[in-house]
């Protein structure tokens, strides 16, 4: 009896992949990894997943810079986090609106659009960086 019901679901499950939506079907194999979205993905993406999308990036670099502090415990983690907030020494240290409006400004030009999101950050943040750093002088 058993064997009937694997089979039976083993028959089943092709078919019930063909009444799947046309548009969830199709996207599935359409969707770039991360690394791979660029400025036409942020064109498509909405205010609030814009913001999403570098509050995320901006705590992926954190956690990151953290770690490369040589933090290996959550106490020692949370202390270095905030550490670095409260010195101004993220490598990424700006709010993330700012970098929403720079992002939007970046791929306003047609020939930054193929340009990887991950890239645009870090451009616009080289930017933004080196003026405080002018300014500081």
């Amino acid at each position: 009896m058993v064997r009937w019901r694997w089979a039976l679901i083993g028959l089943l499950g092709p078919v019930a992949g063909l009444s799947l939506p046309h548009h969830y079907a199709a996207s599935q194999g359409t969707d770039p990894h991360w690394i791979a979205r660029d400025g036409r993905d942020w064109a498509k993406l909405s205010p609030d997943a814009r913001t999403a999308y570098i509050e995320g990036f901006l705590a992926g670099a954190a956690l990151s810079q953290a770690g490369a502090a040589g933090t290996d415990d959550s106490a020692a983690l949370t202390e270095t986090l905030q550490a670095l907030r409260r010195n101004g020494k993220f490598r990424f240290p700006f709010a993330e609106s700012v970098y929403v409006s720079r992002m939007q400004d970046f791929y306003w030009w047609e020939d930054h659009r193929p340009l990887p999101m991950w890239y645009a950050l870090w451009e616009v943040n080289r930017t933004l960086v080196g003026r405080v750093n002018e300014s500081g002088r």
